[in-house]
């Protein structure tokens, strides 16, 4: 009878100290979701009336209407703003690269008419008027995805289908359906030792090759319902080593689970506890050099695509356009650093 008080005080402080831990561990986890997020930002190209976010896959065009201009009605001046963000957007669409080889604009060289205009599909994302200034005018900004059923990828490939010798490789015709797997691996090139003036650009057909000149990834050798969905490639910028990349220690979909299974200590003991989740992996390559006229080809060793070619057959990683390019910051920063990381963090929008 003696002992039981000093029992009861033992179990009490036995939970006390495992809550005061796991409390610990979240916090902490809390701390390396933070960090963790902020390890990838998108790569975004900035233009005199817009952007392009390369990881979100987004084209933003932005227009001004003036009241003195547009007969000092706020009507014409917003109809005017859009106008003029639609062109910005279908300018910036016009520069795109496709491949190590073409732009957008000189798509067909002249034999074949190509309506760019045609391939876009704005969105309205905000309209303001601005008042209180010397000139009031209206601003409207338009945005349109580069991937997706109504992207610009996915217009191009139905122009190719439907306009002979404009084009010459195209995707596989979609097979697949597991287009969303949550435990499919994805492919995370690093080009951040290249020069400045040697580094890669973004294209919306990339492709692989070795620095034996043999290509093992370009648009004629993946699913097409995947080049539409995800595109070929998401580019972004990120100031982690190659080391922690590869080590994945940050991974939020570790962390979680981390978290689950010590929530869960006493049910595990007792062999009730649920099943771990697989957690994806990360192979993560490094970039040797870009080559193509417009540095868009993403070079890496023969050892590197042997690896590759060998993953691809059993998980279909670059069939399935599961690609990753993290390039350096480019002039005149990053914009969406204040946006929240789940957002901006491709590890947290892999599925999309």
């Amino acid at each position: 009878m003696k002992f039981k008080p000093l029992l009861g005080t033992l179990s009490v402080y036995r939970r006390h100290i495992k809550a005061f831990w796991i409390i610990c561990f979240i916090l902490l986890s809390i701390v390396s979701i933070g960090i963790a997020g902020k390890r990838f930002s998108p790569f975004t190209e900035y233009f005199p009336n817009g952007r392009i976010d390369w990881d979100e896959g987004v084209i933003w065009g932005v227009g001004r209407g003036y009241l003195d201009k547009n007969q000092g009605s706020k009507i014409y001046a917003m109809r005017a703003a859009r106008t003029l963000a639609l062109q910005s957007i279908v300018k910036i669409a016009a520069g795109i690269n496709l491949d190590d080889k073409n732009v957008l604009k000189d798509l067909g060289r002249g034999r074949v008419l190509i309506s760019i205009k045609a391939l876009v599909y704005p969105e309205d994302h905000k309209s303001e008027f601005v008042e209180n200034i010397a000139r009031p005018y209206y601003e409207v900004t338009l945005k349109t995805p580069l991937s997706g059923v109504k992207g610009l990828t996915s217009n191009l490939i139905k122009a190719f289908k439907t306009t002979p010798g404009i084009w010459r490789g195209m995707p596989k015709p979609a097979g697949y359906s597991e287009l969303f797997d949550q435990d499919e691996p994805w492919l995370v090139l690093d080009a951040r030792n290249l020069r400045q003036e040697n580094g890669v650009e973004p294209a919306l057909f990339p492709k692989i090759t070795t620095d034996q000149g043999e290509t093992i990834y370009e648009l004629d050798s993946v699913d097409e319902n995947a080049v539409i969905q995800r595109g070929m490639a998401r580019y972004v910028v990120s100031s982690e080593s190659l080391e922690n990349l590869r080590s994945e220690k940050e991974s939020l979909q570790h962390i979680l689970a981390e978290i689950r299974e010590m929530l869960s200590v006493d049910s595990a003991f007792a062999g009730e506890g649920p099943k771990r989740k697989k957690r994806r992996r990360l192979i993560v390559k490094e970039v040797t050099q870009a080559s193509g006229l417009t540095k868009t080809n993403l070079v890496i060793s023969r050892n590197a695509a042997q690896e590759l070619r060998a993953e691809d057959a059993s998980s279909k990683i670059l069939k399935q356009c599961r690609v990753i390019v993290i390039v350096n910051s480019p002039i005149g920063g990053i914009e969406g650093m204040f946006r929240d990381f789940i957002r901006i963090s491709p590890l947290a929008r892999l599925t999309r």
